[in-house]
């Protein structure tokens, strides 16, 4: 319930700035380049929040969009900027799994095509669902994904019956990459 509330809260923020629909493929770049292609990593998300001004947020309304329960530390802004689709939010957390450091990398996306997005998903990185949970209005899908010799596990969740103007909240989650 605190993460529906969550997300509720964040979506109030970015329909109040004024997001327009857009296409699925311009947030699925967005979390690719953030969240997927080099992995989920805390700092270098921080740093690049912290280069391109984004908005932090307080850290009470992103506990709920972590993937994984009880975060170690969360992070999280509103985006917007010229080369963006429109506004979002990115989360970043750091958990431990079995005795390893694990971060993870959250976008929630309002307005979008998530037919779109779950497609040039699969494009990039043929993941293959391990799990898929649907309730009366949203579909949670748990992807497992292997992208440059590192494994991530991947979650979407969608509203059933996209429109093509949905809210899609993704999920990078993997285990951190320390640098010695």
């Amino acid at each position: 319930m605190a993460r529906a509330a969550a997300i509720l809260e964040l979506a109030f923020l970015c329909l109040a700035s004024g997001a327009q629909a857009e296409d699925g493929n311009s947030a699925f770049r967005f979390f690719d380049r953030l969240c997927l292609s080099r992995g989920p990593d805390y700092e270098r998300t921080a740093t690049t929040a912290g280069t391109n001004g984004w908005l932090p947020l307080p850290t009470e309304t992103l506990i709920g969009l972590a993937p994984l329960e009880s975060p170690e530390a969360v992070k999280g802004w509103a985006v917007s900027g010229n080369d963006l689709p429109q506004r979002m939010i990115l989360a970043v957390s750091k958990h431990t799994l079995n005795g390893k450091p694990v971060y993870a990398c959250t976008i929630v996306a309002f307005g979008i095509n998530s037919t779109e997005f779950e497609k040039a998903f699969l494009e990039r990185t043929d993941g293959e669902v391990i799990q898929q949970v649907r309730g009366a209005t949203h579909v949670h899908k748990l992807y497992n994904v292997v992208l440059s010799g590192r494994r991530e596990l991947v979650t979407l969740t969608v509203r059933v019956g996209s429109d093509g103007a949905d809210d899609l909240m993704a999920s990078s989650i993997a285990e951190a990459e320390l640098q010695n």
